[in-house]
């Protein structure tokens, strides 16, 4: 198996696991979803709505294009909630599409992140979206959980499960 492929499975898994987490989102009280979470990166709204504007800013980058976020940066994070959800599921067909159509020479192209001071490659972008969005599924999931809120697992074999069904 090679690396395209696994981080390609490895992106359907994320789109798949943010979707969970903005579905139980989707039942809680919105004031707690606004509240200021410890452990968190402010509130709960406020996480996801950062974890969605990474996986967008990184798309941008990683396309070689100037970075867009939609519009004016402050307007993008008034949205509500639900904007951040759909926009998820539109970065998560961005990011397939992005990886379907990547040739190998792509993973070792620079990528110039204007907030690091750091040489990194393609492939190190693409890591990093994962792990920050995975950290951050983390944060909210174990706040909600903390506050009594039945959480999803977001296992990654149960993103195989209800992507390729029940095994026989």
């Amino acid at each position: 198996m090679d690396a395209a492929r696994t981080l390609r499975d490895l992106y359907a898994y994320n789109g798949w696991a943010n979707d969970q987490v903005f579905g139980v989102c989707r039942a809680v009280d919105r004031a707690r979803l606004e509240e200021q979470a410890a452990g968190t990166y402010g509130s709960i709204e406020d996480t996801l709505k950062h974890l969605v504007g990474v996986e967008d800013v990184y798309l941008f980058m990683l396309r070689s294009e100037p970075i867009d976020r939609a519009g004016d940066e402050e307007v993008y994070f008034r949205r509500e909630l639900g904007w951040f959800s759909e926009r998820a599921a539109q970065l998560s067909t961005g990011y397939g599409e992005l990886l379907a159509a990547a040739e190998p020479e792509f993973y070792d192209e620079p990528l110039t992140v204007p907030w690091f001071d750091l040489s990194l490659t393609k492939h190190d972008g693409l890591l990093q979206v994962l792990h920050h969005s995975a950290q951050h599924r983390a944060q909210v999931l174990s706040v909600l959980g903390e506050h009594g809120v039945k959480v999803p697992d977001v296992d990654y074999i149960l993103f195989l499960i209800s992507s390729r069904g029940t095994p026989a």
